[in-house]
């Protein structure tokens, strides 16, 4: 597959002080509790290695992967955790980091899930929220960035953001034009692995 080149839309230098503002409001929030930090993999990991370094609290890291299929055409979503660490939700405070919230069907499944498990506190934060393109009304509670209009033929890729496994290690956020959907009625399989894919 030929790479094309992203156009910068976070450099940096901007990520950088925004993941440390995120650490330090994050740990005021959080201050004195038991912090269980869960990262949405695979693309929050980069996010989630930098902004654990930023937050001044001792705290326990785990990881959590879901998956989506979704029927083209007939617009349905199945959602589905598959795979967790063994996670000690019951009575901790939690903060799940997920890299890109759109139509929030796959956070507000894993809200579900992760609340049935009777945490003391639940918290969100993104790396980048699109509340343009939400279906559920859901919200984070810190997101990085915030992209309040539709996208429309741009995707996201960098800093663990990726389109087929490619470009997660760029230091920055870039878009690229929006890969050609699947052809209509075909079932595809959909993982958090990347960005701006129905999450």
């Amino acid at each position: 597959m030929t790479l094309v080149k992203p156009d910068v839309l976070f450099d940096e230098a901007q990520i950088a002080r925004r993941v440390g503002e995120l650490g330090r409001e994050i740990g005021q929030s959080f201050a004195g509790n038991d912090l269980c930090v869960v990262g949405l993999m695979k693309s929050c990991l980069i996010f989630m290695a930098d902004l654990v370094r930023k937050i001044p609290l001792d705290l326990t890291c785990h990881f959590v992967v879901a998956s989506s299929l979704r029927e083209q055409g007939a617009g349905s979503v199945r959602t589905a955790i598959v795979y967790s660490t063994e996670i000690p939700y019951e009575g901790r405070d939690i903060l799940l980091l997920d890299d890109v919230i759109d139509t929030g069907i796959t956070l507000s499944f894993l809200l579900d899930h992760i609340r049935e498990h009777n945490p003391r506190s639940l918290r969100v934060c993104a790396l980048i929220d699109k509340p343009g393109e939400r279906k559920i009304d859901v919200h984070p509670d810190w997101a990085a960035f915030t992209l309040p209009e539709p996208m429309g033929e741009r995707f996201l890729v960098g800093y663990g953001l990726d389109h087929a496994e490619s470009y997660r290690g760029l230091p920055y956020i870039g878009t690229i034009p929006r890969p050609f959907p699947a052809p209509e009625g075909r079932t595809i399989g959909i993982s958090r692995g990347g960005a701006g894919k129905g999450t």
